[in-house]
């Protein structure tokens, strides 16, 4: 699989003025991650979140991930952690193409 794969993915931000303090971590919708192949695509869910958002201490935001897919594998048998935006071919909640050039 090329390296080379990437999605925008809408990001979730918190305020460090919030109860529990600054975070940041992808969306998740119906358990998949929140992304598209179209930047535009990605900014028009964004500023749609974040006119839902009308002064909360979370802001929404469009990050450009590089995203390696993997096999669907079994218990894990004390093998290396996968990495962190791994997702399995059979439930990829997007198309993914290379990144241009």
């Amino acid at each position: 699989m090329p390296t080379d794969t990437y999605l925008f993915m809408v990001w979730a931000h918190r305020n460090a003025d919030s109860i529990f303090g600054a975070s940041a971590s992808p969306v998740m919708r119906n358990g998949a991650f929140l992304c598209f192949e179209d930047e535009k695509k990605a900014l028009a869910e964004a500023n749609l979140l974040n006119g839902r958002a009308c002064g909360s201490n979370v802001h929404y935001s469009v990050k450009l991930t590089p995203v390696q897919m993997a096999l669907p594998s079994g218990k894990s048998n004390g093998a290396a952690a996968q990495p962190r935006y791994s997702m399995p071919l059979s439930s990829a909640p997007c198309t993914v193409r290379s990144r241009p050039a």
